[in-house]
């Protein structure tokens, strides 16, 4: 029998890190978007080469989305419906000349963003959760001609740094990073992706969400503590969700949780993922996984190879991919498998990894 393991969130969860986790320059191959409606775009034929399309407002507490990659349908809507910006306030770049290349990006959104946003939600953030900091700037024109605004904000993202949509206030929410019952998240190499169907081979299955709020009324609990109260609920939760108490270990696949940091509990996050996963034989890091558990199930003994089709950063998730927009009232303890195997709704951020050395990709902040 495989025995129960926890996860300490820092590896995956962690690995999504906002602000003051990290500094952004870990954060390579990405870039800070463009507000689109800051650009120029595509005039009629009868019109000049170029047409200035007016930014939307920029008031604190209100909503952008988009549709286009390049943003340039970017739109001011009501944070009840959903969308992939929060503007927080902004900041003016006035300090600076020479338009930033991308590692100056990123670090004036973790070192000026960062404040704003933590002003915005009155101190109280998870760092570990299901949003990160992230900004729009002006574009290369726009910065030609004066602009240095830098719209600050919160947004929810994949790990290949896709933007996925919110709904409601972050404030107003539950800010914890979990996944509903039935996400399968990818695996890419040694790395855990973005959500895909369980059919097809991935590095995680979540089976269930625990909610610790109530066990424990005086205050964050120890790791171990938090183990000893997971344990039972997740292999209790992992049965049901399988079809049997033995149908995941006879399945060669093991259950894992994620802890919850002082930092997060303070933020006011008290619900854990139950997973299921399975080790590669060296333990390096996750085996691939094809199946979901209530069906058949192949476990690879190889690394995956690079997943592949992987959405580029900071631009909408594609549709085929993306989860329903999270919601803020947190869903019930337990769970039962859906039929099809498919990603139930949630939007990511977050799964689990074993407690092994997993190198993973952390997408860019403000992307």
């Amino acid at each position: 029998m495989h025995p129960l393991r926890r996860v300490v969130t820092g590896v995956v969860v962690g690995a999504l890190l906002m602000l003051g986790a990290a500094s952004l320059d870990t954060f390579t191959g990405a870039e800070v978007p463009v507000l689109g409606s800051f650009a120029a775009v595509a005039a009629p034929p009868d019109e000049p080469e170029i047409v200035e399309v007016p930014a939307p407002p920029a008031t604190p507490g209100t909503c952008l989305t988009w549709t286009r990659p390049d943003a340039v349908d970017t739109a001011l809507v009501d944070c009840a419906q959903p969308h992939l910006f929060e503007q927080a306030g902004t900041v003016v770049l006035a300090d600076q000349v020479a338009l930033p290349d991308d590692s100056t990006w990123r670090q004036l959104v973790d070192e000026r963003c960062g404040p704003v946003v933590m002003t915005y939600l009155n101190d109280v953030f998870d760092p570990d959760g299901r949003y990160r900091v992230g900004a729009l700037k002006p574009s290369p024109s726009k910065w030609e001609q004066g602009d240095r605004e830098l719209r600050c904000g919160l947004q929810s993202a994949s790990r290949s740094g896709a933007l996925y949509p919110m709904t409601g206030r972050v404030a107003d929410g539950d800010q914890a990073a979990v996944q509903e019952p039935g996400v399968c998240l990818a695996i890419d190499g040694p790395r855990v992706g973005d959500p895909v169907a369980c059919s097809g081979p991935h590095a995680l299955e979540t089976v269930g969400i625990v909610d610790m709020a109530a066990d424990f009324p005086n205050g964050y609990p120890a790791v171990a503590d938090q183990d000893a109260y997971l344990q039972p609920k997740c292999n209790e939760i992992a049965a049901a969700y399988a079809g049997g108490p033995t149908v995941v270990t006879d399945k060669g696949l093991t259950v894992y949780w994620n802890n919850i940091s002082e930092e997060s509990w303070a933020a006011g996050t008290y619900r854990a993922n139950c997973n299921v996963a399975a080790l590669l034989p060296d333990r390096s890091g996750f085996a691939p996984v094809t199946g979901p558990v209530t069906g058949d199930v192949v476990i690879g003994d190889q690394l995956a190879p690079p997943a592949e089709n992987t959405p580029d950063a900071g631009i909408p998730a594609p549709p085929t991919t993306t989860p329903a927009a999270p919601s803020s009232t947190p869903p019930a303890d337990g769970s039962t498998a859906p039929t099809d195997g498919a990603p139930a709704s949630e939007a990511p951020p977050a799964g689990e990894a074993p407690p092994v050395p997993v190198e993973v990709p952390v997408p860019l902040e403000g992307t």
